[in-house]
Order: C-alpha cells, then structure tokens, then sequence
C-alpha cells in the first residue's frame, strides 16, 4: 500500500538528504522534513500552501515541515538540487516564507546567501575531503539560522492545527481513493458522506490542503492518465475519455486543451511520429512506490549555475587551498631485506597500444616509439587497422579476383621487430572491397561490416599469415598473437553483424589460421564497453567457440571507466564508482569464464585508460600517474597482459584540436613530451621481480642483484559529481578540481636487517616535479609552442632525482618519513654497493 507521507532517509554520517535530481511529476506528498529546492536549469511548477509557483532557472523555495506539495515539470527538462533536513534546527512555532520569485534588488543578498551556502554543502559532499562531515554541519546550522533570521515568521494557529496528523492521514485516504476510483463518478458529496463531514467542511478541508479545488484536482489525475493511455495504448480517444471518467469526448477534449494546449489526438500524433516524449518521465500512479517520484540524471554542467555562488573570502580561500599541505593519511612500511618475498610478473610492460598501422609509417611515430621502447622494452605492440584501406593491402579485380599488397605491412612490421618489439595483431577492419555494407567507425573510416563473403575472407587471413611466415619464419610468427576483431559486442559501432555472426566469423578466422600451422595463437574477442558486466556476450562466445571447436588461446577484453551501455540514455557517459572497477571487472570476468568449458584461459586485457574519450582532459594531469600505477599494482597476478591505451597521441580517431594538451589517450602528446603517466610506467619498469610487502598505496620489492625498491602512490579519485556526470569544473586550463580533496600521505618506512652500504635514488613525481601539463599551464599554455618552449617543457617535465647513501656499518636499520601528496608518487631504489 502506498503512502502519502514521505519518510526521508538521511545520509548515513549527516541529518540531512542532499541531492541532485531531475522531474517529471511528484505527486501531492508532505513530510517532517524542510525542504529546499533550488532550481540548476530548466523549470518547474510547484503546488505548496494553496498557491502554485513556476521556478525557473537560479529560483529557490522551501518547503516547510508537512507542507503537502506537488512538483510538475514545465515545457522543459529540469535538474534540481534538493536538500531535506531534520525540521528541529527550525523553531517549531515559526515557519519559514522563502521563495525568490519574490527577491527585489534590495532583498537579493539574503537569498544569495542561501545560494551560497547550498553551493558550499553540494562541494563538500562532492569532494568528501577531510573534515568534510563537520564543516558541513556548521554551514547547516548556519543555513538555519539564516533562514530563521531573515525568512521566517510566526505560526499561524490554524497552521499549528493544519499540521495534525489526522488531518494528513484523511487526506491520504482521500487521494488514494481518487488514484483508485477516478474512472468512476465521484463527487464531493459522496466522499464528504465516506469521511464523515458536512459538504462545506469536506470543501474547505481539501481546498486548503491541496491548495486547489476538488473537482480541478479531479479533472487533474483524470487527464494524466489520459496521456498515459494516450501515450502507451492503442486506445481510441473515445475509450480513453471514458476509461479515465470524462462524461463524453467533448469535455475531455475541452479540459485536455486547456492544460496542454492541444487536442488528444494531434497530442498523440506528435508523440508517436516525433518520438519526443520519454517514456521514463510518464506521470507516476499512486500505486508506485515514493522512492520513483525523483528519478536520478546526468549532471552536465548543471552545477554551474550555483557554483557560481561558490566564491569565497581571501581567508576562507586560503584556508581551503592549504588543505593539501594536511596530512590525512598514515601508513606503515616495515619489511627486512633478508625477506626472501614472492615472485611476480610485470603484465603492465608486455604489450603496448597505438592507435592504427597507418600511423605506424609516419616519423614522429616511429621516432616516439623508440624513444619508448627504449626505456620500457615492451614485447609486443597492438593496434587496429592493418587490413584498411589506406594499408592498401586488398583490392579486387574488375571479375572479382583478390589482388594482395603486402608493401606497407612489410615497411610497418620490419620497423617493429628491428626496434624489438612484436606485432599483437588485431584483425580489423574490413577491407571495403570485402564489407557486406558500408558503416564505418572513427575518422579514418573504419569498415565494421562481416565480410559479403566469408571464403573471401578467410583467404585473405590465409595469405596474410602465410606472407608474415615466409618473410619472418615460423619461429618468429608463433610469438605473435593475432586477434579476430575488436569490440564486436558493440553493435552497430564496432560490429556491424549479429552477436551470431561474429562468433561465427571468430569460428571461421581462428580455424583458418591454425590450419595454417597450430603453433599459431589465436584469441579474441577483444571485448569492450560493458558486456563483461551486463550480460553473458563472454559465455556465449565462449559455447559457440567449444560447439565448432574453434581455438581460443587467449580471451582479450577492455576496461575503462565510462561506459555507455551503463546508463539507460546510452548516448551519455558516466565514470563508474569505486576506484576498484577495473580489479572488480577482471574477477567478474574470471567467475564468468569459470562457467565455461575454458576456466582458466589466459586473459589479456588489450585496452584500458580512464576514459574512452579520446579528449577528456584528464589525460593529461598528474591524477594518470597515480591511476596508472594504483591499477597496475591492484591487478597484479590477474592477468597475463596489461596494455595501456595508448602510448602516444599520434592518434587520429576524431578530428585533432589545436590545443597540445587535449586530453589524448597517450602517454607521450604529439609533440613528444611525456605525461604523468608515462613516467608512471618508467617508475614501475625499475621495480624487481620480488614482492617483499605491499598494501594500500604501496610496494615493496627486490631484484636479482640485491636491490631493493620502495614505490608509494597518493591515488586521489573523481569526486562524485564528476562521476555522476557533472564536468563542469574541467576546463582546459583547470583541471584538479574535479578530484576528492585529499591531504598528503605520510609513509613511515622501516627497514631492518641492513647488512651493505646502499646508493638511495629517489624518484619524485607529483604537480610540482615531472608534470609536464602542469609546467605547461605555468609557462602560460601556448597553443603553439616554439621549440624553444617545447625544449624548456622537455628539460622542466622530468621527476624529481636525488642521490645519498646508506651506510649498513652506521646502522642497521633505516627509518625514515615521507610525504607524498595527492596525485604523487615516490620511489626508492636502494642499490647495493660492492
């Protein structure tokens, strides 16, 4: 049974509810709570204390303690920022008068003030940083009494009795008897004779507390669900006038075009051939549980309008921006280097990303590919696009026999194994000769379509494959992997078949090339964007491969942190909370694969940055060293390869923006400066192969030759309203404060068991050392940097090095403190002396 009395849970550490949501309709409800709206963007109407008001953009209301009211959207969508709280911080013999469509230039400080102490609360529950549960009790009491100082006044005797319980549960019947019975004949006399009380009573009763006469709230719900029935049935107009209690057609036709200004009919001729109604935002029937009466949104930019109140004094400024320099973190290191430790594999340098073969020919490529293959040695190398067009090596003659171009493919992979590095392959796209149809993907025109026929197809696999054996021979070739497509469960997009005919296609390429010689590994199927998590794509997969007996040497899928198909609108994009997904994504996948004929099957994840935005700018920013190396070290011993995408923003899937620091997926920007996070992995390459000690923001590891490494991190993640979708704060040239408000991290390290004299190199790298981004902005962000500017950038951009040593014969033990701050990274290398 549904209720009309609202019981709303605070958060769990604060006596409030504060939240950002969007309306479509709220039916008439009260609660104990104060409630105050303030309207983000779009409008509202809202029914309260027998008056209706439409907000628009920047109003603000509230809503008093079992005030019944009644919110609809306008003409247009709306976002809200809705805070309840405990009515007790209130005097309970007043009652606040707060409604800015009455604010005058003389008045409009007061409801600024509100403005801004609401911005300040949304920013604290945002960034959670420390503290952040008092601070934000101290601005709700000072929001209370400014409320009680400036808006309130004393209550009424007849609102003293309004607020009667047994008035409320009156009403309650009486709503829920309308919600049930509206297609029937009811009357005011009829429902007075159900209560009890006299008709003029009954009359009065409703009026003052809906705000509205009986028979127009009537009209009201009758007409509402005359636009569910228009909307959702085949009905005619005639059968939905009587369903829902109109006396005949005219009348309803009548009271429907007064309030949406159309008739029925041309109303559900622009819903159904436009479309342009959302289904989702339907009026909600009483019979649905109050919790749906708000439904959450995206919110994009929508916390611009009360940010703006968000200034602070010069001391108030101060204050906040010295939080980084708090220590809110504590952790103990303590390891003995005679610690024998365990044996691990380093799956974040095995293979490497770029974005498409073609590119592979160009010279800032190449000459940025060595540079990085220089200091990171990775094995193996993956990109897309060795079979497009612009590769040339597929073309047709005029009676449809192949003709095979091996030139490029034979330039691009001779350059790769002299640099030592080997081809991942990934067999995408389609040539256009070969596309069943003609969709594309990115840019450069990416042909997604199953090929129009198969034989054709495969030959080209066969003679592709044999080409890389006769040119490099079959001890080469067999390091290689080859993977059949990319993202095929991204229909439409990525795949432009069936779910059926990829994995057919998969059947078909892999037996093709292991019929080649079966010491060739096949995998795939390059999984992306969400189906590890929102369906069985990878079981699947996995039953019709063992049904053909098709091989699978290695089940390869991708992991960022915004996906698509994660929200009901699929074209928007939302960062997926906590900061453990992509270690949650690998053991959800494994428990899929342990349903399957192949538990255990070596898994690569060929794909993984933070976002899938090739221009989000937090690419860029000191957050991806500590991302990069937060997420290593999680997935440590889950995976055979970890392959960070990409390694430079020599990248073209979308048009390239003037701006150097656009926020590519690269490690190095196309100027060849290296980011954050490449240095990431230049710190995790000087790891050893032992783990002595790890835990939260740190490890411990020891090499071969007796050294010893020390690697702490301070991983600062989004705050929430960039997860929810809010990017507002991000901007080209402010980029941190989107991120949770965390103070630096002090690490007490505590090394026994010294029996040799040491060399102790840091590596420091943080906003202030090796942020190639952040010495950008201080430069003054040129657009086009001279060279003079790029090599300053190059010199300045570099972590921090410092040198001393440790003498064992002085002591036996080091202890020492260190202070990281968010985003930063420090590593200790302690090399033994002979």
């Amino acid at each position: 049974m549904s209720y009309f009395y609202e019981f709303i849970d605070y958060q769990k550490d604060l006596p409030i509810r504060l939240f950002v949501n969007s309306v479509a309709y709220v039916p008439f409800h009260w609660h104990k709570e104060v409630e105050i709206i303030y309207v983000l963007q779009g409008g509202i109407t809202i029914h309260v204390d027998q008056r209706s008001y439409e907000l628009k953009q920047d109003d603000i209301i509230v809503v008093n303690s079992m005030s019944v009211h009644q919110i609809e959207r306008t003409n247009q969508d709306n976002v809200l920022l809705t805070l309840q709280f405990n009515p007790e911080l209130l005097d309970e013999q007043r009652v606040v008068a707060c409604n800015s469509l009455y604010q005058t230039s003389q008045n409009q400080e007061m409801y600024d003030r509100i403005r801004h102490y609401l911005a300040q609360m949304a920013w604290e529950a945002s960034k959670k940083t420390q503290g952040s549960r008092n601070y934000s009790l101290g601005l709700l009491y000072t929001l209370a009494g400014h409320l009680m100082r400036y808006f309130s006044m004393v209550m009424t005797e007849e609102k003293q009795k309004n607020v009667k319980d047994y008035d409320y549960q009156r009403l309650n019947r009486v709503l829920q008897f309308i919600d049930r019975n509206y297609s029937q004949k009811i009357t005011l006399q009829s429902i007075a004779d159900q209560e009890h009380l006299s008709l003029h009573y009954f009359s009065h009763f409703f009026s003052d507390k809906i705000g509205i006469p009986f028979q127009k709230y009537l009209t009201s719900i009758r007409l509402e669900k005359a636009v569910d029935a228009l909307m959702n049935t085949n009905h005619s107009v005639t059968q939905i006038a009587l369903d829902c209690g109109f006396a005949n057609v005219k009348l309803f036709n009548k009271y429907f075009k007064e309030k949406y200004d159309s008739t029925p009919g041309a109303f559900r001729e622009v819903v159904t051939t436009a479309k342009s109604v959302d289904p989702a935002r339907k009026p909600l029937t009483y019979e649905e549980s109050p919790s749906s009466d708000y439904y959450e949104v995206d919110t994009i930019q929508a916390m611009e309008s009360l940010y703006r109140y968000l200034e602070l004094s010069q001391e108030s400024s101060k204050a906040i921006s010295s939080v980084t320099s708090v220590i809110s973190d504590h952790v103990e290191i303590q390891f003995n280097e005679q610690d024998e430790g365990t044996l691990f594999k380093k799956h974040w340098n095995w293979l490497t990303t770029a974005g498409r073969a073609v590119e592979g020919l160009r010279a800032d490529w190449q000459a940025q590919f060595l540079e990085l293959q220089g200091r990171l040695g990775f094995s193996h190398i993956r990109f897309h696009g060795i079979f497009n067009d612009e590769m040339m090596v597929y073309t047709e003659t005029e009676d449809g026999e192949p003709i095979y171009n091996w030139a490029y493919v034979d330039k691009l992979y001779d350059f790769l194994l002299q640099a030592g590095v080997r081809p991942y392959v990934a067999l995408s796209f389609m040539p256009s000769v070969l596309a069943r149809s003609k969709e594309t993907i990115f840019l450069w025109r990416g042909y997604i379509a199953p090929p129009k026929d198969q034989k054709k197809w495969n030959a080209l696999v066969r003679e592709f494959v044999r080409h890389c054996l006769n040119r490099y021979g079959l001890e080469e070739v067999s390091t290689w992997y080859f993977e059949v497509w990319n993202e095929p469960d991204l229909s439409g997009v990525c795949w432009a078949g069936s779910k059926q005919e990829y994995f057919e296609f998969y059947a078909e390429t892999a037996l093709t090339i292991k019929s080649i010689s079966p010491r060739l590994r096949v995998g795939g199927p390059a999984l992306g964007y969400g189906s590890l998590w929102n369906d069985n794509w990878a079981e699947e997969f996995i039953d019709h491969c063992s049904n053909r007996q098709a091989p699978i040497d290695f089940f390869s899928f991708h992991v960022y942190s915004e996906y698509p198909s994660l929200k009901e609108e699929a074209y928007k994009l939302t960062t997926l909370m906590p900061p453990t997904f992509y270690l949650d994504s690998v053991k959800r996948l494994r428990s899929k694969l342990k349903e399957t004929v192949m538990p255990e099957v070596e898994l690569h994840m060929t794909e993984w940055n933070f976002s899938l935005y090739d221009r989000n700018l937090i690419h860029d920013t000191m957050f991806m060293g500590a991302f990069v190396i937060h997420h290593a070290l999680q997935t440590l011993s889950t995976l055979g390869a970890l392959a960070f995408w990409s390694f430079t923003d020599v990248f073209e899937e979308s048009r390239v923006p003037s701006s150097m620091f656009y926020g590519g997926f690269g490690l190095i920007n196309r100027n060849g400066l290296k980011k954050p996070s490449y240095y990431a992995f230049e710190l995790l390459a000087k790891l050893g192969d032992r783990i002595l000690s790890q835990g939260e923001g740190y490890i411990v590891t020891s090499g071969r030759d007796g050294s010893l490494q020390i690697l702490m991190y301070n991983y600062a993640h989004v705050d929430q309203l960039f997860a929810s979708g809010d990017w507002s704060g991000l901007t080209e040239t402010s980029r941190y404060t989107i991120f949770e408000e965390k103070g630096n991290r002090s690490y007490h390290l505590k090394l026994d068991g010294l029996e040799r004299r040491y060399k102790l190199t840091s590596y420091r790298l943080d906003r202030n050392h090796g942020s190639v981004f952040d010495e950008w902005i201080r430069l003054g962000a040129p657009t086009y940097p001279t060279e003079e500017e790029l090599q300053f950038l190059r010199h300045r951009s570099v972590p921090e090095m410092q040198i001393g040593w440790l003498d064992a014969a002085a002591a036996e033990q080091l202890e020492q403190a260190y202070i990281v701050p968010p985003h930063g990274i420090l590593l200790l290398s302690l090399q033994p002396q002979y």
